[in-house]
């Protein structure tokens, strides 16, 4: 074999090795989900407290729960998740009670989990009573320590359109589980 003829193969083995590691390594990742991506796909249902925020000088504080379930679906690099959303609150003697239907969009970045989410769907107070359309926007951050294990927080705003609600929620994130 000639020195050309050696050097070309030595090359071509060479160009076919790096070849093969880089996509036996980039198929070993789409079956390697991160912490994040792996906790943000299927079925999750969560319960957690909330506080309002006044949004006016001198307005009141209020409480309350959420119960949020969503379905996370691997699109590329991101999590996109509907889902649904109730909850109720009391703020100055008043009870605010919100069901709408959600989306959720994640961008797990190794174990980070940042997203936005949005909704719209009824909401209801009382003393006096008054009714509307819900709409939520805000987003959030979670932390992932390992597939087990995250931690976070949301902030929303949240509105019942032909009433005087209108607030942010902020509320802190637990999750156990992947």
């Amino acid at each position: 074999m000639s020195r050309h003829a050696r050097l070309g193969f030595t090359l071509l083995v060479t160009v076919a090795s790096v070849m093969g590691i880089s996509r036996n390594s980039s198929a070993q990742e789409e079956h390697e989900d991160s912490a994040a991506m792996a906790a943000n796909r299927g079925f999750k249902l969560g319960i957690g407290p909330t506080l309002l925020l006044p949004m006016r000088a001198g307005g009141p504080y209020g409480g309350g729960l959420n119960l949020e379930g969503r379905y996370g679906i691997k699109a590329g690099p991101t999590v996109l998740a509907p889902g649904g959303m109730l909850a109720g609150y009391f703020i100055s003697s008043r009870f605010i009670g919100v069901a709408m239907p959600t989306f959720r969009f994640t961008v797990p970045v190794g174990p980070l989990a940042p997203y936005v989410i949005g909704g719209v769907g009824g909401g209801w107070i009382s003393n006096p009573s008054e009714g509307g359309v819900a709409l939520l926007g805000g987003g959030g951050l979670m932390i992932h320590f390992g597939r087990v294990f995250a931690i976070g927080a949301e902030a929303t705003y949240q509105t019942i359109t032909g009433t005087d609600f209108g607030g942010v929620a902020i509320g802190p994130a637990i999750s156990f589980g992947g």
